[in-house]
C-alpha cells in the first residue's frame, strides 16, 4: 500500500497539466483557473470619492465647530459636480459620489444637522481632518497593476476584482471534463422505488459538486450494474468524452468488484491500487493515453474522503491550479481523537465558528449522518491520540 503523500505525488506527476485551448471569456468560466497574468485597465477607485453619506467640505472651514455652512449643491453616485466648492460652503454627497473640486474632506451626516428655519444651510457639529472619509483614486488598485496570477481560481472574489478593474476577457485554462460512473447492481436512482435488497445511489451528486468546486466540469453521470461487458463499455464511452473518468465502487477484492478488470478491457493500464489510510483503502489509478482513471470505493464516506484527498487535487492540477493540494485551516481540538488502527485515519470533524473541532459522530465508512455534520477532516496517525486543545490543520473541501 502506498502512503497518501506518495500516491498523490505519483498521481500529480503523471498529469501533464491543462489540456485544450486557452479561453478568454470569464462570464462562463467561473471556477476555472487563470492561464495568464491580467492587469487592471483602470485605477480602482477610478476617482476620489466619498466613503460616507454626508457633506463635502473644506476641512479648514470646520476646524472649530459647530459651524454653519451654505449649501452649494449636491452630487449623487453616478454624477459629477461641475463647479468648485467655495469657502464657507458644503455640498451634499453620497457614498461613492465623486469628490467635488475644492473639497478635501467629507463629514458624515450623523455629525451634522439642518435647521428648517434656515433653509439652504447645514450645521457641522464635529471637525474633519483633511481627506477624512475620502477614498483616493487608485488606492485599491493602480492602472496596470497585476490583478491575478497564473493558477489563481476565478472565484467570486477574483471575478469581482476583474470586473471592477474593467476586465471582461482574461486567459483561462479549460476546465477538465469528468465523467462519473457509480457501479453496483444494488443501486437504485435517488427517489426511485427501491427493489428488495437495493439501496439508493448517494455518491454521484456529492462527488459532482466536489469536482465542480475543484475546477472540473462533470460531463456525464451513470449508474452501471455489476456486468463486465456493460461496465467495460461504460468506461470506454466515458473515456471518449472526458479527461478524467471517476468510478465509484467495485474497486476492492470481491467477485463483484469488476472495475479494475473492466478498465483493462477498456484499454486502461492500472498504475497503482490501495492506499494506507482509513477510510478509502481500495483507491486506484489508471491511464489510457491522456485520459486518467480514478477509482474510489463505494462506501459513501470512503468515496467522499478519497475524492477530497486524491481526486480533487488531480482535478485542480489538470485545471491549472497553482497549488492542487487540499486546502486546510487551523483549528483546536475540543476533545481528544484516538486512532488505535495501524493505518492513518482521516476523522470527520465539525469545526465551530470559534475554530474548535470535534468528532462529527460515528466514524464508520458507511455512516452518512456524521458525514453530513462534518466540514473538515483531521489526519490522526496510526496508534495515536491527539489531545484535547491540540492545534490541528483541518482539511477542507
Amino acid at each position: 500500500m502506498l502512503t497518501l503523500e506518495a500516491a498523490r505525488e505519483r498521481l500529480l506527476a503523471a498529469i501533464d497539466g491543462p489540456v485544450g485551448e486557452v479561453s478568454s471569456a470569464i462570464e462562463t468560466s467561473g471556477g476555472a483557473y487563470l492561464a495568464g497574468t491580467p492587469v487592471g485597465l483602470i485605477d480602482l477607485p477610478p476617482f476620489d470619492n466619498s466613503a460616507m453619506d454626508g457633506w463635502a467640505v473644506r476641512s479648514a472651514d470646520i476646524a472649530n465647530p459647530p459651524v454653519t455652512l451654505t449649501v452649494q449643491g449636491r452630487v449623487s453616485a453616478g454624477g459629477v459636480y461641475a463647479g468648485v466648492l467655495a469657502p464657507g460652503c458644503a455640498i451634499r454627497i453620497f457614498t461613492g459620489s465623486p469628490l467635488p473640486a475644492g473639497a478635501d474632506a467629507v463629514v458624515m451626516q450623523e455629525d451634522t444637522e439642518t435647521d428648517p428655519a434656515r433653509p439652504g444651510t447645514v450645521r457641522i457639529l464635529d471637525p474633519a481632518k483633511p481627506w477624512e472619509n475620502v477614498r483616493f483614486a487608485g488606492e485599491d488598485v493602480r492602472l496596470g497593476a497585476i490583478v491575478g496570477r497564473v493558477g489563481d481560481p476565478l472565484s467570486p472574489t477574483r471575478l469581482a476584482l476583474l470586473g471592477a478593474t474593467g476586465l471582461r476577457e482574461v486567459p483561462v485554462f479549460p476546465q477538465p471534463r469528468v465523467a462519473l460512473i457509480a457501479t453496483g447492481s444494488e443501486l437504485a436512482a435517488p427517489g426511485a422505488a427501491p427493489r428488495p435488497g437495493s439501496i439508493h445511489e448517494s455518491n454521484l451528486l456529492p462527488l459532482e459538486l466536489l469536482v465542480r468546486s475543484a475546477g472540473g466540469l462533470p460531463v456525464a453521470s451513470a449508474i452501471v450494474p455489476d456486468d463486465r461487458n456493460l461496465l467495460a463499455d461504460a468506461i470506454r464511452r466515458a473515456a471518449d468524452i472526458a479527461d478524467i473518468v471517476l468510478t465509484i465502487g467495485g474497486a476492492s477484492v470481491g467477485e463483484h468488484d469488476l472495475v479494475k478488470p473492466c478498465a483493462v478491457d477498456a484499454g486502461f493500464e492500472i498504475d497503482f491500487w490501495k492506499l494506507a489510510l482509513k477510510p478509502g483503502k481500495p483507491f486506484f489509478v489508471g491511464r489510457r493515453g491522456n485520459v486518467h482513471l480514478l477509482g474510489v470505493p463505494g462506501n459513501p464516506v470512503s468515496a467522499f474522503v478519497t475524492t477530497v484527498l486524491m481526486v480533487q487535487p488531480a482535478v485542480r492540477r489538470l485545471a491549472g491550479a497553482r497549488d492542487p493540494r487540499p486546502p486546510t485551516s487551523p483549528a483546536f481540538l475540543g476533545a481528544a481523537l484516538s486512532n488505535p488502527d495501524g493505518r492513518r485515519h482521516f476523522v470527520r470533524v465539525a469545526v465551530d465558528r470559534d475554530g474548535t473541532a470535534r468528532s462529527a459522530g460515528v466514524q464508520a465508512s458507511h455512516a452518512l449522518a456524521s458525514l453530513a455534520q462534518a466540514d473538515g477532516l483531521v489526519d490522526v496517525p496510526p496508534r495515536t491520540t491527539l489531545a484535547a486543545g491540540q492545534r490541528i490543520d483541518a482539511i477542507r473541501w
